[in-house]
């Protein structure tokens, strides 16, 4: 039993070192998709945005890039809340809404991105957390994270009569191809 135990744990460990390798100073191009998801006391509701893109290198552990999206590709399926939320978010003078990661590292068998967004006029700490797959070209990261209207100083939209709640919940699938 302990023998197996030790040869998993050296498993493991190969693995990270292995990913850590590939993924060493190599610049990768990203493309994906964005999904938030909105709470209200009557439910819920989504929102989808094809439009990230960028390129990110690391290093070991640590990160550097940017991957942006464009505000205004939002799509909830409901145009008026739709533009409700371009306008909360500052669109058009805050046309783009950036990652900057800073760090990105396996934990367990979750893979975490450490950095900034820029959004809405200000940059904050982000900490996103998934899974980080192989694929052919390089690599499919899939995860999300939360953050709420509060931290942005953004006013919370009404649904009806109805404020939102503050926490968001946001997911990120993306492609990152070796350059």
């Amino acid at each position: 039993m302990r023998e197996g135990i030790r040869k998993m744990v050296h498993l493991v460990f190969l693995t990270l070192v292995l990913l850590g390798a590939a993924l060493a100073q190599t610049p990768y191009g990203v493309e994906g998709v964005a999904r938030y998801r909105g709470f209200y006391p009557l439910g819920s509701w989504e929102g989808k945005n094809p439009t990230p893109r960028g390129q990110v290198v690391w290093d070991g552990e640590r990160a550097s890039g940017e991957v942006c999206l464009e505000q205004k590709a939002w799509d909830s399926g409901n145009r008026e809340r739709d533009e409700k939320s371009w306008k909360i978010l500052g669109y058009p003078d805050f046309p783009r809404a950036c990652l900057y990661p800073q760090r990105a590292y396996a934990q367990g068998d979750r893979f975490v991105v450490e950095g900034e967004l820029a959004m809405a006029g200000k940059r904050l700490p982000v900490r996103l957390e998934g899974r980080l797959e192989p694929t052919p070209e390089g690599f499919r990261f899939v995860g999300g994270f939360t953050t709420r209207f509060s931290d942005w100083g953004l006013e919370r939209p009404r649904f009806l009569f109805l404020e939102v709640a503050d926490r968001v919940e946001v997911f990120l699938e993306a492609l990152l191809r070796r350059r």
